[in-house]
């Protein structure tokens, strides 16, 4: 008949018929016309069969074509685990498992960043129910029998709710890049300068800046064979090339002396570690933390008498790295100075040094690592690189 109302009739098992409006449901559809319901998976759970085809023609008149339901509850976590639904609708009042208990177990698997609201459909909802409810994670109700306008907008309240949600957690997750390649851009930009400024601290005497980058790598195997956390190692291999950064600021006419130092030339290079450390001063970031604790230690001794008197384990730890470091490459390449170590006068040098010049456990380590290595420690290097 032209202009007739389609129903759906369904009889419930107490005997009573329901009708449900075609007319009324497709007018809701517009009202998701944001949504695309084909793509949406639900999960409906009832141990009343009838109930649950009823509900289930509802949101397929409505739309939907990815419904998955059950009459177990039991089967709610691999039903889940299964169909990683977008919305999940289930009863309170069931024998095998209360809606309480799917809750609960729901829950323990639906990541916490992941938004998938669960609807209760329940035919009594005292407030202590409805509380323990939402305390379980519910977001929305439904009331039994189920009317099929409300059952439509609010399943797309909790659609909408979960699309915002998910663009939401999209756009952070941009921003989180964003701001992680900003920091990455910075930071090189950081290191660059760095690099430059190692170089610049030996260029009248190490054009190529070979002893910093040699250092860099030292202090790293060191700081590794320590036992160090990767993000400690990284640090100290990408600061202790600055440990002579404060040589920027000596004379020439120390720098670059042909022959031995008397105590007054002495005394001027000491000043390198307290012009280095005054250079990286005023900066809470943990890189130029860590190198100007190392520009301003790495000459200090075991035993206390090296340039600021400070000894053992008071001395930073990066600084007692850098100092075995510094001073191998120091042995075992040329100076004005002193006299060019081979290897094994080197190594031997460092074994009389441990407990007087260097942390006698660090000193052990190297040792190990002089073994380990070799000559491949003394190996040239190319233009220092520092690199986030």
């Amino acid at each position: 008949m032209q202009g007739a109302k389609k129903k759906l009739v369904m009889r419930h098992e107490n005997g009573r018929v329901e009708g449900i409006d075609y007319l009324v449901i497709g007018a809701t559809r517009s009202l998701m016309s944001d949504l695309d319901l084909s793509a949406v998976k639900l999960l409906l759970i009832d141990d009343e069969y009838t109930s649950l085809k009823l509900l289930g023609a509802i949101l397929t008149q409505a739309g939907y074509g990815k419904i998955a339901t059950t009459t177990d509850p039991r089967q709610a976590i691999q039903l889940y685990q299964e169909v990683k639904p977008d919305l999940i609708a289930t009863d309170m009042r069931m024998p095998q498992m209360d809606g309480f208990e799917v809750m609960r177990q729901l829950t323990a698997v639906i990541p916490a960043e992941d938004y998938v609201p669960i609807l209760v459909i329940t035919g009594e909802l005292d407030a202590l129910t409805k509380h323990k409810a939402l305390a379980e994670g519910a977001k929305d109700f439904l009331h039994k029998p189920v009317d099929a306008t409300e059952v439509v907008l609010r399943i797309k309240n909790q659609l909408v709710t979960r699309q915002l949600h998910r663009q939401l957690r999209m756009h952070n997750e941009h921003l989180e890049a964003q701001v992680r390649l900003r920091t990455k851009v910075v930071e090189q930009t950081q290191l660059d300068l760095l690099a430059r400024l190692a170089l610049a601290s030996e260029y009248r005497y190490d054009s190529t800046g070979g002893h910093a980058g040699r250092v860099g790598r030292i202090a790293m195997l060191l700081a590794e064979m320590k036992g160090l956390p990767s993000n400690q190692v990284d640090m100290i291999k990408k600061t202790a090339p600055l440990h002579d950064v404060g040589k920027v600021g000596l004379l020439d006419a120390v720098i670059q002396k042909d022959g031995p130092y008397n105590a007054a030339d002495w005394e001027a290079m000491k000043q390198h570690t307290k012009i280095g450390s005054r250079l990286l001063s005023d900066s809470r970031a943990p890189l130029l933390l860590m190198a100007r604790e190392i520009a301003l230690t790495h000459h200090e001794r075991w035993d206390g008498t090296g340039y600021h008197l400070i000894k053992d384990v008071q001395i930073p730890l990066a600084g007692r790295i850098v100092a075995l470091a510094d001073a191998f490459d120091v042995m075992t390449h040329p100076r004005s100075y002193k006299v060019t170590l081979t290897l094994s006068q080197a190594r031997a040098e460092i074994e009389q040094g441990a407990g007087k010049q260097f942390d006698p456990e660090l000193s052990d380590l190297f040792l190990q690592l002089i073994d380990r290595e070799g000559d491949t420690l003394l190996s040239p290097m190319g233009p220092l690189q520092l690199v986030a």
